[in-house]
């Protein structure tokens, strides 16, 4: 029942932060962080007696794959839409060594882990997005650094769908001037629970963090903010 649950909890919350990113987009983040790191404990606390794939020809019901994936995968979708890095090689680079790190833990207390292929599989994809989005994350909302900021103009926005309208990713997107982005790109990436309130014509500025784990990012705010 805990697993069905579970499983449950987690179809709403990914596909919610992927679809309906506009409402309650921190609360849908923070589940999407915290629900696979509950998943993994309730396995260390029943000793291997759950698994991380889906067994051939049923469900194996035990299983705790659509709990770690789907937030992680989530997490890291938003991650890689809604912000904006200065460079993303140190930020790639960090998320692997964590999740390489976390690998290596199952590996070193899992004695059913290192013995099944699948579920090996699994853990490696969830360990990658959800580092990657976890540190991401991390790296702006809990960045101390005063910054420093541009002010510029919002010249146009727009909602940006790759693939035309049945493309697989949605940006959230402002234009300013090409000289307030440290990117030198005019398009910026805005998180989609504020891009509301953004207008063309707008007076806003350009911030720019340092970042928590020194990974410097930039988004677009309102002077001020």
């Amino acid at each position: 029942r805990v697993i069905a649950a579970g499983n449950a909890a987690a179809l709403v919350i990914g596909f919610w932060t992927i679809l309906f990113p506009t409402q309650f987009y921190t609360v849908g983040l923070l589940f999407c962080v915290v629900l696979p790191l509950l998943a993994l404990a309730l396995e260390m606390r029943t000793r291997g007696a759950l698994g991380f794939e889906a067994r051939r020809g049923r469900r194996y019901p035990l299983s705790l794959a659509t709990i770690v994936l789907l937030p992680a995968l989530a997490l890291a979708v938003r991650a890689g839409i809604d912000l904006n890095f200065a460079s993303y090689p140190p930020l790639i680079a960090a998320a692997m060594l964590t999740a390489l790190g976390m690998f290596a833990l199952f590996w070193r207390f899992d004695p059913q882990f290192r013995g099944d292929l699948n579920q090996r599989v699994t853990i490696a994809m969830f360990a990658l997005a959800h580092c990657y989005g976890t540190l991401a994350f991390a790296d702006v909302m809990l960045d101390a650094s005063p910054g420093h900021e541009m002010q510029t103009e919002i010249q146009h926005k727009r909602i940006h769908v790759s693939g035309g309208p049945k493309g697989s990713s949605v940006w959230y997107q402002v234009k300013v001037e090409p000289e307030a982005s440290p990117a030198g790109a005019n398009w910026i990436h805005v998180r989609p629970d504020i891009w509301g309130s953004f207008h063309p014509g707008d007076t806003v500025c350009v911030h720019v963090g340092t970042g928590l784990f020194a990974i410097a990012w930039y988004a677009v705010v309102h002077c001020g903010d």
